[in-house]
């Protein structure tokens, strides 16, 4: 018995939907830790991550060059 292609029934073809695994708020609706700072906070949170980012000898030698 060989193989007859012609003798296969076709098969229906099924989608196959999986869920996102993506965090994607395209709207804005969800809210932020950051929408609750104010401009000062804000502020003070970038001067803090700035001077973490800085390498620590940089205080040292910014004085002496004025």
């Amino acid at each position: 018995m060989a193989y007859d292609a012609n003798k296969r029934s076709p098969r229906k073809h099924t989608r196959v939907v999986r869920g996102g695994s993506e965090l994607f708020d395209a709207d804005g609706v969800k809210l932020e830790p950051s929408d609750l700072q104010t401009s000062s906070q804000r502020s003070e949170d970038d001067d803090q991550r700035i001077l973490n980012e800085l390498p620590p000898h940089w205080g040292i030698f910014s004085e002496r060059l004025g």
